[in-house]
């Protein structure tokens, strides 16, 4: 995967959360599990295919 897929991947991910999603500080991914965390807390997490979802439907 090149680095522009990448990074528009990730700019829906954030862009998803940004909008659906009550305020968080940070992403965190594994390569399975997408975590958000505000205040060091985990606020959701999200499995692959949440995520998968989330990029077909940008």
């Amino acid at each position: 995967m090149n680095y522009t897929k990448l990074q528009s991947q990730y700019d829906k991910i954030y862009s998803y959360f940004r909008t659906t999603c009550e305020p968080f500080d940070f992403l965190e991914w594994d390569g399975k599990i997408l975590q958000v965390w505000d205040s060091n807390a985990l606020i959701s997490a999200h499995h692959l295919k949440e995520v998968g979802d989330i990029l077909r439907d940008k």
